[in-house]
């Protein structure tokens, strides 16, 4: 019989009974195992306690409330990263195999912001290969010359560029778990893809 997570918290904030505290405390006196596990929680409790903490100085509280209220500056042009949704993956669930095209292709859906992004890959003899398609909820986005790169193991493993429909390819796609990173005018995009 061992000490149970529940019981070591019980005795800790007293919530256990008179006889139960005493016939634990003789009982890890003898048992190694239970002794460690009451002196974990112990050490847990008393670190969440956080009795020694001390509030800020005032003055850093006043600095802090001059930040907060400061007023809002014009926002810096840049590049804005985002991570897309995996919508569907038709590898997921096996039900839905071959619900958008036959169940040798591996089909994706990617979402981030206005942009959907449509992923085929199928392989042919030794050689896998990836077609898709950006397509903007903003009829007036311009994807044409949109930069697709894939990620393996943390480095570019090949690149390709969108058509004027938003339409891309890649001749070679590794297996693993990739990335596909997609670099828009102010905006790049990136996507998990596992491809296992």
């Amino acid at each position: 019989m061992h000490l149970s997570s529940e019981e070591a918290l019980d005795i800790i904030e007293g919530r256990a009974s008179d006889d139960q505290i005493r016939f634990w405390r003789n009982h890890v006196q003898n048992c190694p195992s239970c002794n460690q596990q009451l002196n974990d929680w112990e050490g847990i409790r008393s670190l969440l306690k956080r009795e020694h903490l001390e509030n800020a100085p005032e003055s850093a509280i006043r600095i802090a409330g001059a930040i907060l209220q400061a007023p809002r500056t014009e926002e810096r042009s840049g590049i804005r990263q985002v991570i897309a949704s995996l919508v569907y993956d038709s590898f997921a669930d096996p039900a839905l195999a071959g619900a958008r095209g036959t169940a040798a292709q591996h089909q994706f859906l990617l979402s981030a912001m206005e942009f959907d992004i449509h992923i085929r890959v199928w392989q042919t003899g030794a050689e896998r290969r990836m077609t898709g398609q950006i397509l903007s909820r903003d009829k007036q986005s311009d994807l044409s010359g949109a930069h697709l790169h894939l990620l393996h193991q943390g480095k570019r493993f090949g690149s390709t560029e969108a058509d004027a429909f938003g339409e891309f390819e890649f001749d070679e796609v590794p297996d693993g778990p990739l990335y596909l990173q997609i670099d828009l005018p102010r905006l790049t995009i990136t996507g998990a893809l596992n491809m296992a």
